[in-house]
Parts: C-alpha cells; sequence; structure tokens
C-alpha cells in the first residue's frame, strides 16, 4: 500500500507546491505530541524505588531519552534516534528527523498547543489561496462570457451585411452609443441600453443593416489600428471603446496583419469626414473565436486543478488528524474536521457550477451541442504506455549493436579506411551518415530530458504549450533514435558490402540519397501515422525561429533555436550533401564540385551564422562571447552562482535533493565549452582523424546542450513555482479602451 505522504506528492500541482498543506511538517509536530507523551508516560510510570519490574527496560529507554534532551549530546542523539528506528514508528518515514525532535522536544502541553497553531496556520494558507484563486477564474469565466457574446454578435452582424455587401464599411452615426454601455456595466436591457442579440433581432426585424452596423462601431469594434469614436455619451460620460486584438503569435498572423494595414492605405482611400473606413473579415473572427476556445479549454483546466488542490487538501487534513489520534489517545480530529468542512475550500460549490458552466457553453457553442467533442478538448485522454514501445526500443538497441558490430568489422577487413581509398568515403558518405548520427543523439538526449522531467516532476508540457495527449513521450523519443540508427548503421553496411564487391560507386552512392530522400518524406508525411503531431509541431518550431523577427518569440522557439545552435555541424553537412546530390556528383564522384565555387563557403558561413543570428544576435566566436555563454548558462538560464544564496553557489531552490549534481554539472559545461578551442588550434591529423575528431567534437556539444536542457527547464519551472502559474494566461480578443486615448 501507498504512503499517503508519497501519494500526495505524486498527486499534487507542482506549480501549487507551496500552496498546499505542508503534510511532512505537521507529521514533524505529530511526532514531538507523541515524544512528548512517551516522556511524560515514563515519568509517570517509572517512579519506584523498589524491586524489579517487566518496565525497567522502558524506563531506562526514557531515562536516557530525557537525559539526551537535557544534554543534546551529538553522541546521545544519535543514540536515541536509533532506538527509536528500532521502536519502529507507523509512517515508516522521515527517520533521519527523529534527533532533530528529540532536540526541540518540550512538554506534551506546549507540543498540542504548538501542533494546533500550526494547524491553523495551514487552514489558513490553504483558504486563502483557494478564495483568491476562486476569484481569479470566476472573474475570467465572467470576462470570456462577454468575449464570447461579443463574437456571436459580430458574426451575425457581418453573417447578414454579407449577404449584401460582402464587406463592413462603418460609418459614423449618432444614434446608438447604447450598445457599449451594456458591454461596459454587464446589464442585458435597460432603459437606455439594448444588448448586441437585441440589436440582431431588430436587424431580422426589418431595422436597416447600417443602424446595427453604426451601433457595433460605436462599440469601437476595429480590426485594425484601435481608431476609436471620439466624444461623450448622453449622460456626459467619454464613450468607451473596443478593439479586437489578435496578437501576432504565429508569423502568418503578423504578414495578415501587415497586408490587411497596406490594403487599407492603399485600396480604402481616408474619408475626409468620417475617417479611415475599417473593415471586419471572416478570417479575424475566426482567429478571434479560436482564441476564446482556446481559453475557454485553459479556464476549465484550471477549475480542474482547483478541484484536486480542494480534495488533496481535505484528504491531507483527514490523515494528519487521524495520525494525532492515535498518537495522543485524544478523540479531537472529529471537532477540528468540522471546522475543516465549513472551509471555505470545501464548503464552497462555486468552482463545480462554473466547470458545468463551461462545459455547457462550451458544448453548445464549439462542439455543436456533442458533448463527446466538447470533452475531447476539454478533457484530452493521456495516452496509455505501450510495452510494445518497450519491446521495439530493446529490439533496435540490439540490432544497432549488432550492425555496428558488422560494419566495423567489415570496414576493417576491407581495408576501406586505408590511405588510397579513405578519401573518396570519408569525404562523400561521411556527411550523410554522421548528419543522422547527430541527428540520433540529440533525440536521445532529448529522450533522456523527458525522463528526468517527469521523474523530477518538471512540467515541460505546460511550459512549452504542448498540446496534451500528443505529446511525445521519453520511450517513443528511445525509439525514434534507436529506429533511426538502426536503418543509418544497416545503411551503411549495405553501402560496403556493394563497395567491397566492385560495384562502382556512381551505383552504390545513391544509396544514401534514398535513405535522406525516406527521412524527408517521413517528416512531411500528411498522413497521421509516425508521430504526425509531433512532426507537425518541430515543423512550425523552425517555421517560426525562421521569422522571429515577425512574432513575439515563445520559450519553444527560443528552445528550439539554442539546439539549432549545437547543430552547426549538422547543417553544413546537409549543405553538402544536398550539393553533392543534387549537382550530379554522386555520378561523376568528383566531390570537389561543390566546394569549387565561390557560393558554396559564402552559403556555409550563412548556415553556420544563421542558428546565433536566430538565437541571440551573435557574430563571432570569441573569448568574450565565450565568458558570454557560460555567463548565461549558470546564471541567466540555469539561475545558478548566486552568492546570496542559501545553497552555496546555487539556487535558494533546487529539484535535486543532491547538490553535488549541481556542482558536477557546472563542471562538466564548462570543459564542453572548451571543445570549441579544436576550431581554432586546428591540430594537424590525417583526413579520417580529421573527420573522425569533428564527428566527437560535434557529440560531445550535442551531449553538452542535452546536460544544459534539464537544468535550463528547472529553472524555467521553479519561476512557475514561485508565481503559482499552473494554468496559462490565453489572450482575449476584444479590450476596452478608452476612446480618448
Amino acid at each position: 500500500m501507498v504512503k499517503f505522504s508519497k501519494e500526495l506528492e505524486a498527486q499534487l500541482i507542482p506549480e501549487w507546491k507551496d500552496a498546499f498543506v505542508n503534510y511532512w511538517q505537521l507529521k514533524k509536530h505529530v511526532k514531538k505530541v507523541k515524544l512528548s507523551r512517551m516522556l511524560k508516560l515514563s515519568q509517570t510510570t517509572c517512579s519506584h524505588d523498589y524491586g524489579i519490574s517487566i518496565f525497567d527496560p522502558v524506563c531506562s529507554f526514557f531515562r536516557h531519552l530525557s537525559s539526551s534532551v537535557t544534554n543534546h549530546q551529538p553522541d546521545q542523539i544519535l543514540q536515541v534516534k536509533n532506538t527509536l528506528s528500532e521502536q519502529g514508528d507507523e509512517s515508516g518515514e522521515d527517520e533521519n528527523d527523529d534527533a532533530e525532535l528529540v532536540e526541540h522536544l518540550n512538554s506534551e502541553e506546549d507540543e498540542l498547543k504548538v501542533f494546533f497553531e500550526k494547524l491553523d496556520e495551514e487552514l489558513d494558507k490553504v483558504n486563502r489561496f483557494y478564495t483568491n484563486k476562486e476569484s481569479e477564474f470566476l472573474e475570467r469565466g465572467e470576462m470570456l462570457n462577454k468575449q464570447l457574446q461579443i463574437l456571436f454578435d459580430l458574426q451575425q452582424v457581418l453573417g447578414c451585411r454579407r449577404q449584401s455587401s460582402g464587406r463592413f464599411n462603418f460609418s459614423r452615426s449618432a444614434t446608438s452609443s447604447r450598445l457599449i454601455r451594456s458591454y461596459s456595466s454587464g446589464r442585458t436591457s435597460d432603459s437606455d441600453s439594448e444588448t448586441p442579440t437585441e440589436f440582431a433581432e431588430r436587424l431580422g426585424e426589418g431595422t436597416q443593416t447600417n443602424d446595427v452596423i453604426s451601433a457595433v462601431e460605436k462599440n469601437g469594434i476595429n480590426l485594425l489600428a484601435g481608431a476609436a469614436t471620439r466624444g461623450k455619451t448622453k449622460k456626459g460620460k467619454p464613450k468607451v471603446a473596443m478593439r479586437i486584438d489578435i496578437p501576432a503569435t504565429t508569423p502568418t498572423r503578423t504578414i495578415t496583419a501587415v497586408t490587411s494595414m497596406l490594403w487599407e492605405d492603399l485600396v480604402n482611400n481616408p474619408k475626409k469626414e468620417g475617417g479611415p473606413s475599417e473593415y471586419v473579415n471572416r478570417k479575424k473572427l475566426q482567429c478571434a473565436e479560436k482564441m476564446i476556445r482556446g481559453a475557454f479549454v485553459e479556464l476549465y483546466r484550471g477549475l480542474g486543478l482547483l478541484k484536486t488542490y480542494s480534495s488533496l487538501n481535505m484528504v491531507a487534513f483527514v490523515k494528519i488528524l487521524k495520525k494525532f489520534d492515535k498518537v495522543s489517545n485524544r478523540q479531537s480530529s472529529a471537532t477540528y474536521l468540522k471546522a475543516v468542512k465549513r472551509s471555505h475550500f470545501i464548503s464552497s460549490d462555486k468552482v463545480v457550477k462554473l466547470m458545468d458552466e463551461v462545459e455547457s457553453s462550451f458544448t453548445k457553442h464549439f462542439a455543436k451541442d456533442d458533448r463527446k467533442k466538447a470533452m475531447k478538448f476539454l478533457r484530452p485522454c493521456q495516452p496509455k504506455d505501450s510495452h510494445m514501445v518497450t519491446f521495439f526500443v530493446g529490439l533496435f538497441t540490439g540490432s544497432f549493436i549488432t550492425l555496428f558490430s558488422l560494419y566495423a568489422i567489415l570496414a576493417h577487413t576491407s581495408g576501406m579506411f586505408s590511405h588510397g581509398t579513405q578519401t573518396n568515403y570519408v569525404e562523400t558518405i561521411y556527411p550523410v551518415f554522421s548528419m543522422f548520427a547527430l541527428l540520433s543523439l540529440h533525440m536521445f538526449m532529448y529522450g533522456c530530458n523527458l525522463f528526468m522531467w517527469k521523474v523530477t516532476r518538471i512540467n515541460y508540457n505546460f511550459i512549452f504549450e504542448f498540446q496534451d495527449g500528443t505529446t511525445l513521450k521519453y520511450r517513443d523519443a528511445f525509439l525514434i533514435c534507436t529506429c533511426m540508427m538502426t536503418t543509418v548503421v544497416s545503411a551503411m553496411v549495405l553501402h560496403l558490402i556493394l563497395v567491397s564487391n566492385g560495384f562502382s560507386p556512381n551505383q552504390v552512392d545513391i544509396i544514401p540519397s534514398i535513405l535522406f530522400l525516406i527521412y524527408i518524406g517521413i517528416l512531411v508525411c500528411p498522413l497521421n501515422m509516425f508521430y504526425r503531431p509531433t512532426r507537425y509541431c518541430f515543423l512550425r518550431v523552425i517555421r517560426n525561429i525562421i521569422y522571429s523577427p515577425l512574432y513575439k518569440v515563445l520559450m519553444i522557439d527560443f528552445f528550439m533555436g539554442d539546439q539549432l545552435t549545437s547543430q552547426i555541424p549538422l547543417l553544413r553537412h546537409m549543405e553538402s550533401t544536398t550539393c553533392y546530390f543534387l549537382a550530379g556528383s554522386f555520378k561523376t564522384h568528383h566531390f570537389h564540385t561543390c566546394k569549387a565555387g565561390k557560393l558554396y563557403p559564402e552559403l556555409a558561413y550563412v548556415i553556420s551564422f544563421a542558428p546565433y543570428y536566430w538565437r541571440d544576435g551573435l557574430t563571432s566566436v570569441t573569448l568574450t562571447t565565450w565568458l558570454t555563454w557560460l555567463y548565461w548558462d549558470f546564471v541567466k538560464d540555469w539561475g545558478l552562482l548566486d552568492l546570496d544564496s542559501k545553497n552555496k553557489w546555487l539556487r535558494d531552490e533546487l529539484v535535486l535533493k543532491k547538490k553535488g549534481f549541481y556542482y558536477t554539472a557546472i563542471a562538466l559545461n564548462f570543459v564542453l565549452r572548451v571543445a570549441w578551442l579544436e576550431i581554432v588550434l586546428q591540430f594537424k591529423v590525417g583526413l579520417f582523424e580529421s573527420r573522425l575528431l569533428e564527428f566527437s567534437l560535434a557529440s560531445l556539444e550535442v551531449i553538452r546542450r542535452g546536460h544544459w536542457n534539464y537544468y535550463r527547464l528547472e529553472n524555467e519551472h521553479l519561476n512557475n513555482v514561485g508565481k503559482f502559474r499552473a494554468v496559462k494566461n490565453v489572450p482575449l480578443p476584444f479590450h476596452e479602451t478608452d476612446s480618448d486615448g
């Protein structure tokens, strides 16, 4: 049976860990109560000066315990701790804290008082956090309902208007300042205002479309530059305008926004009296709808987390009070549990009601009354780990080791790397196979990262904003890695066998190109196979990195940009491989064709420079740059080397319990950073040895990057924990603005 402390550790929300009841600290106080009671019992039971009793061993133990408490000698405290361990404890945990408990032991009454004070503090902490989060989510839900209402009214007006003109031409009208007041005040109807739905209904009853459009325009709806109507309402209050804000989170949205502005400037000439003509199009309303839908999903997820928070804390209070009753021989838990159940985090039903409302609204408006479809968005099913994945990982790993051993034997016996034949082979085949090898190594390191993030409960899905149910797991990463390396080594063995049997190079050199094209085809394959969500996510991130100056870079984009800076040799090999096959050099076997041209080295420089430009705009590898990298790794990305930290040279908060891992990581990162000196020193070795050294250094950089990834995300996770960020804050499209602003 799993102990509750481990179960709580496994189920609590990592970002809210500090807001949960401190179950472990309360357990220590229960132990103090237990020890105080045992000490008091020893003083009353062993107060005789005659004969021999069966209680004498117990009395001797508690006299020793009392002496330990009084003298606080280290060796005596250690003996007490060992004795307590032999006695056994119902929790079976935290035995290392027994000596500390003995040192701070007070009377039973004092310990009872301290225990209930701590219990009250924890209950108050849980209530305050729950109340704040509940208010935050309720406010978010109210705002989303208003956003949804505005969206539907705009869609209705757009649909009616498209039937006649296909576009909105907003006109200035002084007849309908009522609409915005209904949005601002949240009222559905009063003597001076009408809701957007009422306007749409009047439109269907024969009201002129321009009147409705004018009313919307008075609301300040503007998809472009936020132009607002100036003036005051009938009551003398300044008019409040609204704008539709579609954030440029992708290059497509940015390009669309720019082209829309240019279209307005070039085609729709400004009117002298009314100002520039503005319009609403269906595509932008679809973007707004998608944003609101995503906000509903995140709200529902946050409400689910808050519900879990409530239930776990309730169970924790029940467990700790039962432990207290057991060790103190009292029956006070029932009374205190009544107070816990009356607490806000248990008695309030607002979260449950709001979850039901979100489910109903989402099902009606975003799933066409299909509840099953709605639940796929709101509660995505997590795919279960398959034993077949583990089986194939082991199978491909064994196959890879066997094939690589066979390749090494064949290469040695055939003299492939002898002085006469190594030039052609290394210059033509090495770039292709080393490219796949580096990619496989990077995938292997990513699988190790996924495993460590899962073990240490670092919420990488939330940090990277991955979709639930479609993320890559560490077993899948290992499967991709081993499968890729097995196919690559198989191609190497086949190529080597054909070359050794006298086949011409222009016949066998097509094998690497076929392998290259196969993997490119798998990467862009539109069929729902071979981890399509992961492949398409990778392609989107690469696209975003290339267009990064055009929009706000997200965490996943910046993270992938860092990975590319460690894969410059792979990019260079990709350049040479592409040129080798496109130029037809595999037919003539003139591998110097590409390198002889002027464009090749210039393009190679651009390829080497591009990842640094995408990342930070770095232009050269100098000593200053190297020191900057080290500083950025340790201080910014890892959050280490803090001189004022309670953990010497480390952060105040650490995920790994043993500090030695962090000191080792600092030393290892420093050593692997020095590997770049080989580029400057240019060791004079043979062609094969130079390519092997180049591959080894590139592999070390990939390993360093994989090692860096864990601490980079650990630091990001701790920042989220410090700010209790467990739910993504999705931006909303409609915003109120001051019309005079």
